[in-house]
């Protein structure tokens, strides 16, 4: 087994970016169904620290909720390796209750439709479960049912 230091993951997170670049690869694409998410979502994009933060380095007010889709098992591995891109960082914040921690984005669309997937440093989703925020309700401005299958477009 080999284990790489943060800063050689560091060293590995530039390698590809600079190889994206030169490939021209500028987004993936991910495929899965709509499903229901566990509720919370509506309560942290609410939060002011992660609303403002949104609309600061996304462009765009968030509807309070997330748009959670399970992914093919595909697109899995595609999944993971935005875990090795370096997004666009929300930092963490305190309140006078908790810590909420930081959540790296990256750029997306669903049909069209502006929105951004959302990696919470903390989550309780697997591997195969993405949340996706926009500035709409994704469900009711495609016409969307648990089930439904989607692709989301990611720019990397």
């Amino acid at each position: 087994m080999i284990k790489l230091s943060q800063k050689g993951r560091d060293v590995l997170s530039a390698a590809l970016k600079d190889l994206l670049s030169y490939f021209n690869i500028v987004s993936i694409k991910l495929s899965g169904v709509v499903i229901s998410g566990l509720g919370e979502g509506a309560f942290y994009i609410s939060l002011e620290g992660y609303r403002r933060a949104i609309e600061r380095l996304l462009g765009f007010t968030p509807y309070p909720g997330t748009f959670n889709v399970k992914l093919d098992p595909q697109s899995v591995p595609y999944r993971r390796y935005l875990d090795s891109l370096p997004g666009i960082l929300i930092a963490g914040f305190s309140n006078d209750v908790r810590t909420y921690g930081a959540v790296k984005a990256f750029r997306a669309r669903i049909r069209g439709i502006e929105s951004a997937v959302v990696m919470p440093e903390r989550t309780h989703h697997p591997s195969d479960v993405i949340e996706v925020v926009a500035p709409v309700k994704l469900r009711d401005v495609l016409g969307l049912r648990d089930g439904d299958r989607v692709e989301i477009e990611i720019y990397l």
